[in-house]
């Protein structure tokens, strides 16, 4: 009997503690009782206009080239755009990819070349891979979400250019609800799926119970194999080291997980998993210190309220810079929040892509008007 009682008595604290921690972590990340957020005022920061939506940036250290996943804002929220759960398929999308070289302050407009015309062109992630045998050529990965059902596109760009040429299409059952992607060669590349539901109903409650059902999958189609590699809940930028060894995921449930990869038969193994304390989204790594920046979203209650309202409110927004921890202590690594707005400035920032060559940080939304550069690695 007294045994019995202590099993009972142990199930209920260790529920008691998963509990605890899930809500914890819940209410952090939903941003209840964060302190208020004021505007940015540091002059380091400038908004750049002429283009919207820029979702994902990505920079091509050696030229200076940011390559911008960019659209339409009115589109984005009265279109066809399943990760904000609008699905009116009676609206094309087509977007428009952007360079914006930071040496010269100037956007160029990417043309799209051999891609049909009739097809929706709705982009999300973006992952770039150079050439090993031609420095002058990328390969741009871009996640589409279709009316048709979200697929991957490949593009082939060659520096100096302003074209992209239309390689193929990857569709598979497990591109679901795909969010960023990382290649790792012109034919393999891995990415997020943010949900295992696509009904916004159910995957508002992949949000709030701790469902780890979400997945990063592994795509080759030298093997013509799909597969996943990892299981999580709601993650979201996908990003790795300069050597490809190990993977970043950023989580919107407010972690960042490291994963070793295996290059042989392309596993993940977890690493280390850190608590952010903020909704998630895209990361960018420096490729001189290997320091990790994120972009997060202070309000998640606030978005999931406002977030496709024509007109938007104030929403606050931020960077955070996650690095090895030398100041003693038992925690691995210290992350520092480096920016923060609340709103007036910018809204929703979704990546903050870095360049310690420029000392230049850049700023993307899914709904803002325009990028942000900022001028200062620690704005």
């Amino acid at each position: 009997m007294f045994r019995s009682i202590t099993i009972l008595v142990l199930i209920f604290a260790i529920i008691t503690a998963l509990s605890y921690n899930w809500i914890y972590e819940f209410y952090t990340v939903f941003g209840y009782n964060r302190p208020h957020i004021k505007p940015y005022e540091n002059g380091k920061c400038r908004k750049i206009e002429g283009v919207e939506a820029c979702e994902d940036i990505h920079i091509h250290h050696r030229t200076g080239y940011a390559f911008m996943a960019c659209g339409k804002e009115i589109e984005r929220i009265r279109g066809y755009w399943p990760p904000i759960g609008t699905y009116n398929s009676s609206i094309q999308s087509i977007d428009t990819p952007y360079i914006y070289d930071i040496n010269n302050d100037k956007l160029i407009p990417l043309v799209l070349k051999n891609f049909p015309p009739e097809e929706d062109f709705a982009t999300h992630g973006l992952g770039i891979y150079e050439d090993p045998e031609n420095e002058n050529k990328l390969y741009l990965f871009f996640v589409n979400h279709k009316r048709s059902g979200s697929c991957f596109e490949i593009f082939e760009h060659t520096l100096h250019t302003n074209e992209l040429i239309h390689l193929e299409t990857i569709q598979h059952e497990l591109i679901n609800t795909p969010n960023d992607v990382f290649p790792v060669s012109r034919h393999e590349f891995y990415f997020t799926n943010d949900h295992y539901f696509s009904n916004p109903i159910n995957k508002l409650l992949e949000y709030i119970f701790p469902l780890p059902w979400a997945n990063v999958v592994f795509h080759s189609s030298i093997t013509n194999e799909t597969k996943i590699v990892a299981e999580m809940r709601t993650p979201n930028g996908i990003t790795a080291n300069f050597d490809h060894s190990l993977l970043y995921v950023a989580t919107t449930s407010g972690h960042v997980l490291i994963y070793e990869r295996n290059k042989n038969n392309n596993e993940l193994k977890l690493k280390d998993k850190m608590f952010t304390g903020y909704a998630t989204d895209n990361l960018s790594v420096d490729e001189e210190t290997g320091e990790i920046y994120g972009a997060i979203f202070q309000d998640l209650y606030q978005i999931m309220i406002y977030g496709n309202d024509l007109e938007l409110p104030l929403m606050a927004t931020g960077i955070f810079k996650i690095s090895n921890n030398t100041k003693g202590g038992d925690e691995k690594y210290s992350l520092e929040t480096i920016f923060e707005d609340d709103g007036s400035l910018y809204k929703l920032t979704t990546i903050a892509a870095v360049d310690r060559k420029r000392n230049t940080l850049l700023l993307g939304s899914y709904r803002s008007k325009g990028i942000v550069r900022c001028d200062s690695l620690e704005p």
